[in-house]
């Protein structure tokens, strides 16, 4: 970084690392120079794909390199774990795709091995930092709806029983939950407070794999949220939140949503209607790329729109999700 620019590494050569590639090469303060990868082939193909100077086949020679500043994770869920720990304690920032562990513990250490060797850490949650959403949170703010008291919210798609293993293979943290309810549990913390209790159903299979669901959180103050994912069925990606006094529709896709919607007024009188819309950088991840970059930048662990500590919190309300999931599940076989 002796340069002013971050030298990063991508680990993954799937369809995350292609985006990565296009938006970090966006960002004036990053440089994209290695990929990683479980294959010598998959990685000099993507190298050579993309004009990167170096590949790499071993995660701890690509961590030792000297020419390596940050790396970006693009792997299976159940992969991130050990993939950031090693390069964590190897002086590398990381930055890791969703969901960051598969546990809250595994997310706090995570952050342990982060403070203590005083590099940089954060899960990718791109929508926090997407300009639509850094909107809604000033407005909320500013209090422009008024209390939150109600927020929905949801995401999925019929994935085919051949499409990505990551969506299959319980071993890979397959599942609607972990990949795509990430999202909605996230949006729900960021509005509604402290999270007092949960109630949910939906199918999972016997190797626990979760299909879908329908969610509800009660937070203190009485605020709900209902969320709904699926790798089953069409759940379009979209959500609103209302206050007390008015809403905000968070317009597709709800990760990186190109609009807002606000509503305001009291019936009977005809309400108040504003839409924004927003201009997407490359495929949506440049704002959040921008951001990390400064952070590790100035010296930094984690960037405070998005600590490990929230992090954590979403993963252990998952794990809550997963264990009601399969209980409801083993409830319905014993019957």
């Amino acid at each position: 970084m002796t340069s002013g620019k971050v030298r990063w590494a991508i680990v993954g050569t799937g369809g995350i690392g292609k985006r990565t590639v296009g938006d970090l090469r966006l960002c004036p303060d990053a440089e994209v120079v290695a990929i990683g990868s479980r294959s010598r082939a998959n990685a000099e193909a993507f190298a050579q794909a993309h004009g990167l100077a170096l590949s790499f086949d071993d995660h701890a020679q690509l961590c030792a390199s000297p020419d390596i500043d940050a790396v970006y994770i693009g792997t299976p869920h159940a992969t991130h774990f050990a993939l950031a720990a090693q390069a964590l304690r190897a002086g590398k920032h990381v930055l890791c795709e969703k969901p960051l562990t598969m546990t809250g513990d595994e997310a706090r250490e995570l952050g342990r091995i982060a403070a203590e060797h005083g590099v940089f850490l954060m899960e990718a949650m791109w929508m926090k930092f997407s300009p639509a959403m850094r909107k809604a949170v000033e407005l909320v703010g500013q209090g422009a709806i008024g209390e939150p008291r109600l927020l929905q919210a949801g995401l999925g798609y019929p994935v085919p029983p051949d499409g990505p293993k990551r969506f299959w293979d319980a071993a890979l943290g397959g599942g609607a939950l972990y990949d795509m309810g990430v999202y909605t549990i996230t949006l729900a913390q960021m509005f509604l407070g402290r999270l007092e209790a949960i109630s949910v159903t939906g199918r999972t299979q016997p190797d626990g794999v979760d299909l879908e669901e329908a969610i509800t959180l009660r937070y203190a103050g009485g605020a709900l949220a209902q969320l709904a994912t699926s790798i089953t069925c069409l759940v379009p990606p979209r959500g609103w939140l209302g206050g007390r006094s008015g809403a905000i529709d968070f317009l597709e896709p709800l990760f990186s949503p190109g609009g807002l919607k606000i509503t305001t007024g009291k019936p009977p009188a005809p309400p108040a209607v504003q839409e924004l819309s927003f201009a997407r950088e490359g495929a949506g991840y440049v704002p959040m790329f921008r951001a990390v970059n400064a952070a590790i930048l100035a010296g930094s662990t984690e960037h405070p729109l998005h600590p490990v500590s929230a992090t954590a919190e979403v993963l252990d309300i998952m794990q809550r999700i997963q264990a009601a999931l399969a209980q409801e599940r083993d409830a319905r076989s014993a019957g």
